[in-house]
């Protein structure tokens, strides 16, 4: 690594900063470690979330309402306090108290319900401005990634380890989830670099000291503010922006009101002439998948292409007419099942 410091001039109000100077082979080696450490094991802690989360409905419709009797209102009782433990539990003090690299780690135990802001954040801290549309759709692409991991090994569980050992697939479901969880949450406790300014001591193997160097340098020079731990009084400050309370609310709404949620719980719901059910275990499991894949495609061109554009609010509009048009599909509900079910799979792309 080529490296200038260029000593720091006092006067009598301000120091300045040294600047560093360094080889651009350096930045891109510091990147690239990113990518293949901190990038790969994100992406597969935001997949193993939703693979989590999309268990419970994909195991509701293989059995799991029948063996629990979870008839009614009790499926969302179940999966609104199995979000609100995690949310509880995993709190912004939470945040503070851990840091960044334990936090996301043991929220891998915890359904990772807050593991994709912590890794949001911690990757505003290490890529530059230009560097993230990219890379966050890797995390967004992440989530029909997981969804359909779930769905086909739900469906070929359901189907060959049926009665294994006594227990049903839906059960072997989230017994071998579990384990994967549980590996990923360890590997994440080494992989996670931390922030520049505290890295991970863990993460050492792979950030070198001149990369930590690097990553402070790219920090001051877009101006980038360093993080700092939350207290009351800055937690009590949030509260006076009208910022959060926006964000809040259309958070709250865009992601719990998502219909793709429950389409595979609409195909147990068709029947055929005779009374009987159209499809099978198997299918009910399979069909989301080719939504899923329609999402992930979607989200690869639309962050594609709005990198490569330079622009965003065009393919931001895009992806709402497509979502609105979905959600009017799915409220008139047309006669024609076909349409309907285009309906369904034009929320995919639109979620």
């Amino acid at each position: 690594m080529t490296t200038q410091v260029v000593s720091p001039t006092k006067n009598a109000t301000s120091t300045v900063a040294p600047v560093v100077e360094f080889d651009l082979k350096e930045e891109k080696s510091l990147v690239w470690r990113l990518d293949i450490f901190f990038l790969t094991i994100g992406f597969l802690g935001y997949a193993f979330k939703y693979l989590d989360q999309t268990n419970i409905s994909n195991a509701y419709v293989s059995g799991m309402e029948t063996d629990l009797k979870l008839y009614g209102n009790e499926l969302n009782y179940f999966t609104t306090f199995f979000k609100f433990m995690a949310y509880v539990f995993l709190s912004g003090f939470s945040k503070a108290q851990l840091g960044p690299d334990i936090l996301p780690s043991s929220g891998q135990y915890f359904n990772s319900s807050q593991k994709s802001c912590m890794l949001t954040l911690q990757s505003s801290q290490w890529y530059l401005p230009h560097e993230m549309a990219l890379r966050m759709s890797l995390y967004n692409i992440a989530q029909p990634v997981g969804a359909m991991l779930s769905g086909a090994m739900q469906g070929a569980l359901s189907t060959n380890l049926e009665g294994a050992l006594g227990r049903t697939g839906w059960r072997w479901a989230f017994i071998i989830n579990g384990v994967c969880t549980i590996f990923i949450a360890l590997l994440a406790f080494i992989f996670l670099p931390g922030f520049p300014d505290r890295p991970n001591p863990l993460a050492r193997f792979y950030l070198r000291p001149q990369d930590i160097v690097v990553a402070e340098e790219r920090t001051r020079r877009i101006s980038r503010d360093p993080q700092l731990g939350i207290n009351l009084k800055t937690f009590l400050r949030c509260f006076k922006f009208w910022h959060v309370w926006l964000f809040s609310i259309a958070w709250s709404i865009g992601t719990n009101t998502t219909p793709s949620n429950y389409f595979n719980l609409w195909l147990k719901s068709l029947k055929n002439a005779d009374g009987s059910l159209k499809y099978s275990v198997g299918m009910l499991n399979y069909l989301p998948i080719a939504g899923q894949a329609l999402q992930l495609v979607a989200e690869l061109l639309f962050s594609g292409f709005s990198d490569y554009l330079g622009t965003r609010l065009p393919f931001l509009l895009l992806h709402s007419v497509i979502n609105i048009t979905s959600l009017i599909i799915l409220i008139i509900r047309p006669e024609s099942e076909s349409a309907y079910m285009a309906g369904w799979y034009m929320n995919y792309v639109g979620a």
